[in-house]
């Protein structure tokens, strides 16, 4: 069983969230190309993605679904705990993909009164 802790387990469940989001979305692409992109050329022979198969494997990240979380709470945490080549990676391919992303707020919003 993988075993996340503090930051780790952030990013853990960041991407595991991801996944589902991308999944949702049936997205032609996932974490893991995305991750590839982010730092296969850049680790070279150092590059693993291996941990990335056992995310599944430890209860805390697999219940973070039941967890609120949007693609602005994956990308936040993302940003914070040093993933920026991710973030960069997954725009560039919903930019190849044409994929649009919208996130609406509505706060003290009152109905329009008619007639």
């Amino acid at each position: 069983m993988a075993n996340f802790h503090g930051e780790h387990l952030s990013v853990a469940k960041a991407l595991y969230q991801l996944e589902y989001y991308l999944d949702q979305l049936d997205a032609p692409f996932d974490i893991y190309q995305l991750y590839a992109s982010a730092y296969k050329e850049q680790r070279g022979s150092q590059y693993d993605e291996r941990w990335l198969y056992c995310l599944d494997d430890n209860p805390d990240v697999e219940n973070c679904l039941d967890e609120p979380f949007t693609l602005q709470t994956i990308v936040d945490t993302l940003l914070r705990t040093g993933h920026e080549p991710i973030v960069r990676a997954l725009m560039r391919s919903f930019r190849r993909e044409s994929i649009a992303i919208s996130q609406l707020y509505l706060i003290g919003a009152t109905p329009r009164r008619r007639g």
